[in-house]
């Protein structure tokens, strides 16, 4: 049986605007999607500070990694609370409730998702948009209203698999 792999080999990914996005208040960098990996899994690098991070949720499809680059995170997952710090990586498997809080000014993290497709959320137009710089967009404009969160959460659900 032939288990050749049929996705685009990718040696090197340049970390430009090209895959760039700003996402609540975060830069949000596909280094690799799903399309290059056969659906396998998706990495981002992501630069979050305070304030934007999501509340308690739950991913029914895939696992969800971060390897720590800069700064710190204080992670919830089921029953377990730590603070990550740069060289740490943290397992957030699916089907358990998590969270996480940026610590200091900013953090800097490589996330992959396993199997891929949830990095395509953070490309959507309805929730984010092209960065223009490779830096942290201009300040977000508030919390959004309650039925703008009512809608997003109806679309995780039934788009990307995730309950809060």
């Amino acid at each position: 049986m032939n288990t050749a792999l049929t996705a685009t080999p990718v040696t090197k990914q340049a970390n430009t605007l090209q895959q760039a996005y700003w996402y609540n208040g975060c830069l949000v960098n596909v280094l690799v999607d799903g399309a290059q990996t056969n659906g396998r899994y998706a990495q981002l690098e992501m630069v979050l500070q305070p304030g934007t991070e999501p509340p308690t949720h739950t991913h029914t499809r895939e696992d969800e990694t971060f390897y720590m680059l800069e700064g710190s995170i204080q992670f919830t997952i089921g029953e377990h609370v730590f603070t990550a710090k740069p060289g740490d990586y943290v397992l957030m498997p699916k089907g358990i409730p998590h969270n996480f809080r940026v610590l200091t000014e900013t953090a800097k993290t490589v996330m992959t998702i396993a199997p891929a497709g949830f990095e395509n959320y953070f490309r959507d137009p309805r929730f984010s948009t092209r960065a223009s710089m490779l830096m942290l967009p201009p300040a977000p404009q508030g919390p959004p209203a309650p039925e703008a969160i009512q809608s997003l959460i109806q679309v995780l659900d039934q788009e990307f698999g995730i309950t809060m």
